[in-house]
């Protein structure tokens, strides 16, 4: 069978499974960011020494290391 052009600009055989990369046709990077639901926030000395004014962003530094050690 002869080569075919696919709508990705590329030539193919026979419906080949390998296709080769084409970085002009992938997105560069998607993210995904939750809302956060409101909630009230901790007064402004508090969130000073916290680090955030959001309890629900306040995830505290609880050392290093690896904690699943076998």
């Amino acid at each position: 069978m002869g080569d075919l052009v696919n709508e990705y600009g590329y030539q193919e055989r026979d419906k080949s499974p390998i296709k080769p990369f084409n970085p002009a046709k992938i997105a560069i990077a998607m993210a995904y960011v939750p809302d956060q639901v409101w909630e009230r926030p901790y007064d402004v000395n508090e969130g000073l020494d916290r680090g955030t004014l959001f309890p629900a962003l306040d995830k505290p530094f609880l050392g290093g290391g690896n904690r699943n050690e076998y």
